[in-house]
């Protein structure tokens, strides 16, 4: 069986049963292709960041892959890898945005998201406020951020450190490298997945732990954040 005819089975396995095995299955058939984009954009940027993009592209060209337009399915990829080279251009300054500001507005975007999803329409400012335990006038500044981000057809750097779907690409990273506590507090302490953001009495009860035994466990996340983030500068 021929290279390509080989690509088109695992892709038509995906198709079919779209599994994160079958997808992972895929990722390594197109390998090559993905390598190749990380060799040639590698710069300023951690490979792993390179490569997450070059895979993140690599599933949005499957999910646009017609075989009937006589296109190899590692051509199709490989095209799509051309938006992999946006990246050190893109990055080349988000790390200058505070950290704790970073993961402050991954926790909204996520809230949007999630409340969006619930309610099947946008979440008010007082809505959000109520949700995330922020004033409005904090949220309404996050709003009225997010919408210009939208509204601009140019890259460009805002206070915010730009494309939080990137910076999610990031602490996904961070997320899936953390233990089952871990990644629980995280999660409620970030909101990161959807989850509601926590503090006090009430991350307590859903961490199970004493404020002592959650301080010592806030510390060691936030020494594991700081070395994971920095493996993406």
């Amino acid at each position: 069986m021929t290279r390509a005819k080989e690509d088109i089975k695992q892709w038509e396995t995906w198709k079919t049963n779209p599994t994160p095995e079958n997808l992972s299955n895929l990722v390594s058939q197109m390998k090559p292709v993905i390598h190749k984009a990380i060799q040639v954009n590698q710069g300023a940027l951690s490979p792993a960041v390179v490569e997450a993009e070059a895979k993140i592209q690599a599933v949005n060209a499957f999910k646009t892959y017609d075989p009937n337009r006589d296109t190899q399915l590692s051509t199709h990829v490989t095209n799509y890898m051309k938006k992999v080279n946006r990246l050190n251009y893109t990055y080349q300054d988000i790390y200058s945005v505070p950290e704790a500001r970073r993961i402050k507005y991954s926790t909204f975007a996520n809230t949007v998201s999630r409340m969006k999803e619930e309610k099947g329409r946008d979440p008010s400012a007082d809505e959000l406020a109520t949700e995330l335990g922020w004033s409005r006038a904090e949220v309404s500044r996050y709003l009225a951020e997010n919408r210009r981000e939208l509204s601009d057809n140019q890259p460009h750097h805002s206070d915010l450190g730009a494309h939080d779907t990137r910076q999610g690409m990031v602490m996904s990273y961070i997320y899936n490298d953390l233990t089952p506590t871990q990644k629980l507090l995280f999660e409620n302490v970030t909101g990161y997945g959807g989850k509601k953001v926590m503090d006090g009495t009430d991350l307590r009860r859903a961490m199970n732990m004493t404020q002592g035994q959650l301080s010592y466990a806030k510390r060691q996340l936030t020494d594991i954040v700081k070395k994971a983030a920095g493996r993406f500068r």
